[in-house]
């Protein structure tokens, strides 16, 4: 499912432990062109405060082989990413990465150009990755469930879409994809309770279109229960 990506501001507070990080994210200013993507998903924070010591600045500057800094290479995967060349932000991230493999925003991104790319194998790498340096980021949650349903793999996506609706039970995506996990594994009364709860959502929220998409979608599973 190729969503709009954005995150939220809160998302980022784990990373306010975490020195080595707050360099990059300041250097490079969170490019918004990169996470525009869904109007369910988070909008993209503000930099956390630096507070990296010399050794981390070091780090998250040091030219990679292309001659181009840690956040010059985030930058320029963000751009491509922005112009929906997934392939190119691939290598830009990957570049930076290679440089200084603990920055969670790039890998992040990356996986998310992994999940554009329908390589779900490497993007559910990428979020379980990140979340294992900035373990607060629900959007990581919710968008490696995603590659997990598009991998074909239900179980564990309910698992991150139920982490996402503990912290935000007013999250209308993550319901909808969790009633559609629950769909895959052929529990259909868990189904219809996740999809009229997303439903309820969007229209609170007014997005009347995609709360009729969900009502069509209840009413053929309901259908196809009655004939079971």
């Amino acid at each position: 499912m190729k969503n709009r990506i954005f995150f939220s501001s809160t998302t980022w507070q784990g990373l306010l432990a975490l020195s080595v990080c707050l360099t990059f994210l300041a250097e490079v200013g969170l490019g918004a062109g990169v996470m525009a993507q869904s109007n369910s998903g988070p909008k993209t924070p503000s930099s956390p405060a630096s507070g990296a010591n010399q050794e981390s600045l070091d780090k998250t500057s040091s030219p990679s082989q292309t001659g181009l800094s840690v956040p010059e290479n985030v930058r320029l995967g963000d751009d491509r990413y922005a112009q929906a060349d997934y392939k190119g932000a691939v290598e830009a991230y990957s570049r930076a990465l290679q440089a200084y493999k603990l920055n969670a925003y790039a890998l992040y991104n990356r996986a998310n150009a992994y999940r554009q790319l329908e390589e779900y194998e490497s993007a559910i790498a990428d979020y379980s990755t990140s979340l294992k340096i900035a373990p607060d980021n629900l959007f990581a949650y919710l968008y490696r469930g995603i590659a997990l349903f598009d991998n074909q793999q239900p179980e564990p996506a309910i698992a991150d879409f139920t982490k996402v609706i503990e912290q935000d039970p007013n999250h209308a995506l993550a319901f909808q994809k969790r009633g559609e996990s629950h769909l895959a594994k052929g529990d259909a009364t868990a189904a219809i309770q996740d999809l009229e709860a997303a439903a309820k959502l969007y229209e609170k929220a007014e997005k009347f279109r995609k709360q009729s998409q969900i009502l069509q979608q209840i009413k053929k599973v309901k259908s196809a229960q009655s004939k079971n």
